[in-house]
């Protein structure tokens, strides 16, 4: 008598491919979401944040002292100014959630203001696995997911299962990255 029955093995690699993936919908749905945002950034900006490019005039010739009086006194829809480093011929400026610069010989002054995107910083740190809160998270799913693609292949059976048709198909999915990666 064998030491275990093929058809209660079988059944049970089923249900718990099921379950797990039910229980897992919602985490790979926010890994696929943010991998397609981060694939999809433009010139390498984080698309957690929306940057807000803003302009303003002040009198030429400030010292930085006179910089931040003018600021508070004539600024009051912009963010608060928290540090100014002067250069050669520019002031860097630092302002609450950006960064910019004064140019003292017109005047002008040129910042960016990174705003959160909550959603999106939501999925990215989860996918980045930013400050290393997720690590645990991560490798349970990478676990599910090499048991999914393991029970997924071997499930089906017949002329549609993973010894006729399915190795075919897990070979093109290994050379396609391959191909991808020497090619491009």
């Amino acid at each position: 008598m064998k030491w275990w029955n093929k058809k209660v093995f079988n059944k049970s690699i089923r249900s718990l491919h099921r379950d797990l993936g039910y229980l897992f919908i919602g985490l790979t749905l926010i890994y696929a979401i943010s991998g397609i945002l981060l694939v999809l950034k433009k010139d390498g900006q984080n698309p957690s944040y929306r940057e807000i490019i803003m302009e303003k005039e002040a009198k030429a010739n400030l010292k930085p002292d006179e910089l931040k009086t003018f600021w508070k006194d004539h600024f009051s829809d912009a963010p608060k100014l928290t540090r100014i480093i002067p250069a050669e011929d520019v002031y860097n400026i630092y302002v609450k959630g950006g960064l910019g610069k004064y140019y003292p010989y017109n005047g002008r002054i040129e910042f960016t203001i990174f705003k959160k995107i909550p959603v999106y910083k939501f999925v990215n740190d989860i996918h980045y696995n930013s400050g290393h809160r997720f690590t645990f998270l991560a490798v349970i799913f990478s676990i599910v997911l090499v048991f999914f693609a393991i029970s997924g292949a071997v499930m089906v059976k017949g002329k549609k299962g993973f010894k006729k048709r399915g190795v075919w198909l897990m070979i093109i999915g290994f050379i396609i990255p391959v191909l991808l990666f020497f090619y491009t």
